[in-house]
């Protein structure tokens, strides 16, 4: 796959801070040069242009007609997420089944290195991200164990925000990208802590899926996730 090539932070970062700077836990600041990395963590992967262009046209037009015009996206409220809305992708769509085919489970397993990759049972989201949402710092919760990927695909990027995450290569470095639309970025559940950095404008609309092990049990979080999800109300 070709991947994009990540800034990552050589200063120790481990909580939320102003753009572009990290601090350490201790609160001990640190400023070094930055360094370009290519790959930034063994829990992190992002590619751009994953899908393919039709896959993507035709995601955007099902979010378009789907979605937006009938006015199905929820702010969401009790979330680490600020100004952000959401709402449920149709398993009966055709972007859940191009999302769950055999292509696309195919270029996932290569990316992750887990062989045994399918779709999970928890509904894809679209999610809209206005200017000024954002996301803090999170670790995402381990809905299965095996603890799931969740992959973000991105339909339609005109903001100026990113996406950043701790690489855990021990150097405590932060990496980051701003998503373009077409690619996927897999973030693998109980792995590095990240979050998405408020945009000054435009729009950043991405397709949030879950992929799991063959073999795997859901964990206790399962159904309070199921149960908040703005798209319930």
């Amino acid at each position: 796959f070709p991947s994009v090539v990540a800034m990552a932070s050589t200063s120790v970062a481990a909580a939320p801070c102003a753009r572009g700077h990290s601090h350490h836990v201790y609160a001990r600041r640190r400023r070094r040069r930055h360094r370009h990395v290519a790959s930034s963590s063994s829990s992190v992967r992002y590619v751009e242009a994953f899908l393919d262009a039709p896959t993507l046209a035709m995601a955007r037009r099902e979010y378009a007609r789907d979605i937006v015009e009938k006015k199905r996206l929820r702010r969401e409220k009790a979330s680490l997420a600020t100004g952000r809305a959401c709402a449920a992708i149709a398993v009966t769509s055709q972007t859940y089944a191009a999302l769950s085919s055999g292509a696309v489970l195919e270029k996932l397993r290569a990316l992750t290195g887990d062989a045994t990759l399918v779709a999970g049972d928890f509904p894809m989201e679209a999610r809209s991200y206005g200017a000024g949402a954002a996301m803090d710092w999170h670790s995402d919760v381990a809905l299965y164990e095996p603890a799931q990927w969740e992959v973000i695909y991105t339909l339609e990027n005109t903001s100026d925000s990113r996406t950043e995450w701790m690489v855990d290569d021990g150097g405590g470095g932060v990496a980051w990208a701003s998503t373009t639309p077409g690619s996927a970025l897999a973030v693998r559940a109980n792995g590095p802590s990240h979050r998405v950095v408020a945009s000054t404008r435009g729009e950043r609309v991405i397709i949030k899926s879950l992929y799991v092990s063959t073999v795997r049990v859901k964990t206790e979080a399962f159904a309070d996730a199921l149960d908040t999800a703005p798209w319930r109300r």
